[in-house]
């Protein structure tokens, strides 16, 4: 599949759009989001990148039940190991996993077809270093995930939810008379989907959403988009540096090839369980009996 720009216009005309046309690892002090939480179970993705280090993920089943389920089938048969993060793209994402290295190739495990839907819900936002699936332009999933990388602060009250209804309303005139089997009209019913969504999610945003945008960054143009699995806690010392290195024009014109490159060394899906708590001293044990 060839990367391609999804068709956004209006407030979205400025932002580039992801398109696949187009597993708990030691914290390090400064170096991990302390907001996020964990319980006993939770699920956590583990992403080696030779040379680099490990990117450390919490996963959201409960959000987005298929794309948890597809990441952690790929893991268990080992897809991701050795193969490139093919994109490099300022200030937005990093993107690998395709089977190809450009872009191109991989099936979904969790549905016979090899594609799945979006998964979207309030809670999964394209912060910095939210990590997601990357969609064709009819709204499928499959293997390419991303992780967002831009740390640049956003002031979301500065995008009218509705200009982007009405940009929905403008697309889904677009759909009368064409044919079901028109390739055109699954292609724009995605893109009425995208800014509906993308509608609420601005509209829906709550202040800790706007703050949580404002000091730590992310791309807010993809919410409601693009499935978000998983939040990046530790690791976030390795994505800069990927998201640091030189890279050159791709076949579709994008600055976003590594050019030299960047090898996923393994994706490992782990549980999260709370450490036992340490042993008493036989001093505070016998002060205690005092």
């Amino acid at each position: 599949m060839k990367l391609k720009n999804a068709l956004l216009s209006c407030v979205l005309a400025a932002a580039c759009c992801l398109n696949l046309t187009g597993c708990g690892k030691k914290a390090s002090k400064g170096n991990i989001d302390d907001e996020i939480t964990f319980q006993d179970g939770d699920k956590i993705a583990e992403i080696t990148i030779e040379n680099y280090g490990t990117i450390s993920a919490k996963l959201f089943p409960d959000i987005a039940p298929n794309a948890v389920k597809n990441f952690e089938m790929l893991c268990e048969k080992g897809y991701y190991d050795g193969l490139k993060i093919h994109r490099v793209a300022a200030d937005m994402c990093i993107q690998g996993g395709s089977l190809n290295g450009d872009g191109t190739g991989g099936t979904a495990l969790v549905d016979e077809s090899g594609v799945f839907p979006i998964e979207t819900g309030a809670e999964a936002r394209n912060f910095y270093g939210a990590l997601g699936y990357a969609a064709d332009e009819t709204g499928s999933n499959d293997v390419q995930f991303y992780i967002v990388n831009s740390k640049k602060s956003v002031d979301i009250t500065q995008y009218s939810a509705d200009l982007i209804k009405n940009e929905a309303s403008t697309i889904a005139e677009q759909e009368e008379g064409l044919e079901d089997t028109d390739p055109a009209l699954e292609q724009l019913k995605y893109q009425e989907t995208y800014h509906t969504n993308l509608a609420d999610m601005i509209g829906k945003a709550t202040d800790a959403v706007k703050t949580k945008y404002a000091e730590k960054g992310g791309y807010p143009l993809w919410d409601g988009g693009y499935t978000v699995f998983g939040q990046v806690f530790d690791g976030f010392d390795v994505l800069d540096k990927l998201s640091s290195v030189e890279v050159i024009t791709n076949k579709n014109g994008e600055l976003s090839k590594p050019k030299t490159d960047i090898i996923i060394e393994s994706v490992k899906i782990t549980e999260y369980k709370a450490p036992e708590p340490e042993p008493e001293s036989e001093s505070t044990a016998s002060s205690k009996k005092k």
